[in-house]
């Protein structure tokens, strides 16, 4: 079985091209695809798309074996967060094959693509460098326009609120709703162990399990 995902950074973006190069795919089925409106810097478990197709993928009975991309840069912009995406599609035996690069990350018999590793690492490290200048050059308007009154920023003491804690961690939740373990949660999502006792608390008090 075989699913494709697709991401553009906002809605005014069109995700045809990528459908395209798709639909050119051996296995296309539009029914397995994907579509992801959202910034490249949000971490791949915490977007809502990428959640339901990991949920549907790892709880289907078939099992899927590869998931397509256009090109790397759709799982994120961020290296840390694409490696740790590829190694939990790895611990769950998901194949991702990046049209673009034209490689995969597992071989045929199932071990680890080093060469795929290494190519995904220089390409995300270019792109987090660039993503970092960005950031610099953003930190220094930000630093002219504050005496002018223009950014008052965050508001001091704020922290997660648990609604937003439980958008971002929908897998954990279907995995917690179906009474998996931590340890569980954990080898299948990535997710941190902290994270997913956090979640199950708020759902606890809640009621929600």
């Amino acid at each position: 079985m075989i699913y494709f995902y697709s991401r553009i950074s906002i809605i005014q973006q069109n995700s045809s091209r990528q459908l395209e190069n798709f639909k050119s795919h051996d296995g296309y089925d539009g029914k397995k695809v994907f579509i992801e409106k959202i910034q490249g810097n949000v971490p791949f478990f915490e977007r809502p798309e990428a959640n339901k197709m990991f949920d549907e993928i790892t709880t289907n009975a078939e099992r899927c074996t590869v998931v397509v991309v256009d090109s790397i840069d759709r799982l994120g912009r961020n290296l840390l967060d694409i490696l740790h995406t590829i190694e939990t599609f790895n611990k769950n035996a998901i194949n991702l094959k990046s049209l673009k690069e034209g490689f995969t990350t597992l071989l045929d018999n199932g071990d680890e693509n080093p060469l795929a590793k290494l190519v995904i690492s220089v390409m995300a490290s270019i792109g987090e460098m660039e993503r970092k200048r960005i950031k610099i050059r953003t930190a220094e308007g930000i630093s002219i326009g504050k005496p002018l009154g223009k950014f008052t920023g965050r508001k001091f003491g704020s922290i997660q609120s648990d609604d937003k804690l439980l958008q971002r961690h929908l897998t954990v939740q279907k995995k917690l709703f179906k009474g998996l373990t931590v340890r569980e949660i954990n080898e299948i999502t990535g997710a941190s162990s902290a994270t997913i006792i956090k979640v199950k608390k708020v759902m606890v008090s809640r009621k929600m399990i």
